[in-house]
């Protein structure tokens, strides 16, 4: 028998489980749905939009790994029985990832990044893929266009350069840049842990010379629960303390969607943060579950949650307005919903203002000068990108158009966009540090060099 003959077969199964895997999955989800939550749904779009495109990954993987290991057949068998395992724990992963206290078997130190890093992997192998897919379709149609692009017929003389050694070689390097991701995927665990304070001043045009060098420390996308264990949590709030901010404002995504009381250790850590002026927050779209008990829950901690409402304090007899939005989730009536808020509140005074609102594409739907600088959250940085400089980067989010990072201006209103503290449920910032963001906010032309 030839010993060819086992690698489509092996690729066959794969191609069987891959598939019996997002159908069962699915199942489960709406299984889940019906029966317990409706949260489970979120599941079943995770199939079309996330498993099926891994699915694709792990096969064009598994035929390059089939190739470069056709003389050892057993190696072979073991990487696919390796994969088939790490498939099952992403797959259980997910499925029980917002449990009250998750299982340490699956969600346990060193082991609740391993479904992450095995599917992020493949995603980034997939957009490779599909990337590379589309130049050659798209040379393809140029050579029709253009029929003298296309390449002339290869001398016999040259044939030789397909040999065996060069094919090879060939195939031991698509291997190697095909683990290229995995190396970029389990990189970014230890990157998404780095939680550090980012000291940074912004001038606003209308900021007034007796509030200069507020200094501010602007708090994001906590998302407590999976890898935003209790001990990163009071990191946080040591790093908060370290940095001596006169105010602490939070833009919402404290939650992950969980049951239970997993989020206990998140108010134990906001209590431990002290700050002059207090703490302030608005709600972001993971905060929506029940509201009222995140409310009373981050009163409690000292914390105080503005949901479409303003409020004054004084600080050293200089007035401050701090304004605390919903997160608008009908986004086609955003100008008016906005409109119709600002015109509600109370008439702006001269006083500076600070505006919280969680979604940074909100600032421009929002009325003009109807403050002189919204915090926002949400986009994690870009979460998936190149970072260039503290506020410069390159993300899939910011070359869409959306706010990713930093500072924007329209006006006289200024938006600063946190890359945030945590992640969402998995590590899987990929080249975008977190950030606890420590403003100094400056008058016109009191702007100093850090």
């Amino acid at each position: 028998m030839s010993t060819a003959t086992p690698f489509p077969r092996a690729r066959r199964w794969l191609g069987i489980w891959l598939v019996t895997l997002n159908v069962g999955l699915l199942l489960v989800a709406l299984l889940l749905g019906l029966l317990v939550s409706r949260r489970a749904y979120f599941l079943a779009f995770i199939v079309p939009f996330g498993m099926a495109p891994f699915a694709y990954a792990r096969l064009r993987l598994h035929a390059e790994i089939e190739r470069a290991l056709a003389r050892v057949p057993r190696l072979l068998a073991s990487v696919v029985g390796a994969g088939v395992v790490l498939d099952f724990i992403l797959v259980a992963q997910l499925v029980t990832g917002r449990t009250a206290d998750g299982l340490p078997m699956l969600h346990g130190p060193g082991v609740n990044w391993i479904g992450p890093v095995w599917f992020s992997a493949h995603a980034l192998l997939f957009l490779a893929y599909a990337a590379a897919g589309g130049a050659r379709l798209l040379r393809r149609l140029a050579r029709r266009l253009w029929p003298r692009l296309a390449r002339p017929a290869r001398p016999a003389a040259d044939a030789g350069l397909a040999s065996p050694e060069r094919r090879q070689f060939l195939q031991h390097a698509g291997l190697v840049g095909a683990g290229l991701p995995f190396f970029v995927s389990l990189s970014s665990v230890p990157l998404s842990y780095d939680l550090r304070v980012e000291p940074r001043d912004i001038e606003l045009p209308g900021w007034p010379r007796e509030l200069d060098g507020l200094r501010v420390a602007h708090l994001s996308d906590i998302h407590v629960g999976g890898g935003m264990t209790r001990e990163r949590l009071l990191r946080m709030a040591e790093l908060v303390n370290e940095a001596r901010p006169d105010i602490v404002l939070h833009t919402g995504d404290f939650l992950t969607h969980r049951d239970g009381e997993f989020d206990t250790p998140l108010y134990e850590a906001l209590a431990r943060i002290g700050a002059p002026h207090g703490q302030w927050a608005c709600l972001g779209n993971h905060d929506y579950d029940d509201p009222a008990r995140i409310a009373r829950r981050l009163g409690d901690a000292g914390v105080t949650l503005l949901r479409d409402q303003a409020r004054a304090i004084d600080i050293a007899g200089h007035p401050l307005e701090i304004v605390g939005t919903d997160f608008v989730f009908a986004r086609e009536r955003h100008q008016e919903i906005y409109a119709r808020l600002f015109a509600r509140l109370p008439a702006r005074s001269e006083a500076a203002r600070l505006v919280l609102n969680h979604d940074p594409r909100n600032f421009f739907a929002m009325p003009d000068g109807c403050g002189d600088l919204v915090l926002s959250g949400h986009t994690h940085g870009g979460h998936v990108g190149v970072q260039l400089a503290q506020d410069r980067a390159i993300t899939v989010v910011g070359l869409v158009g959306i706010p990713d990072q930093g500072v924007f201006a329209r006006g006289d209103m200024r938006l600063f966009v946190t890359r945030c503290v945590g992640f969402y449920g998995y590590p899987m910032r990929v080249g975008i540090p977190p950030e606890i963001a420590l403003l100094t906010l400056r008058a016109p032309g009191r702007t100093t060099k850090t």
